[in-house]
């Protein structure tokens, strides 16, 4: 039994764990990909590297960047957060 179950006692607690454990996996996933990024930025300082439309949710395929259908809906979700940090940053100015 891993330790994030033990001591749960209902369906309710293991629902919670197991939703927070996809959490914490997705923010490691994310973290990585953007400090791929930004590394590859440093690391190629003479170029400018154009990074527009990629995404940890995203692939390639037949030479284009996509994304997958069953990631459709929480791209447009983390564009929709994005764009609302970007309105809460702009008004705090």
């Amino acid at each position: 039994e891993p330790s994030s179950a033990q001591g749960l006692t209902t369906r309710a607690e293991l629902v919670e764990v197991i939703k927070s454990l996809g959490e914490k996996v997705v923010s490691g996933v994310t973290y990585g990909f953007e400090n791929a990024v930004a590394q590859m930025k440093i690391a190629n300082l003479g170029l400018e590297l154009n990074t527009d439309g990629i995404s940890v949710l995203k692939r390639v395929e037949n030479g284009e960047i996509v994304i997958p259908e069953k990631y459709r809906q929480m791209e447009l979700d983390n564009e929709e957060e994005e764009e609302a940090e970007e309105e809460d940053d702009g008004e705090e100015e």
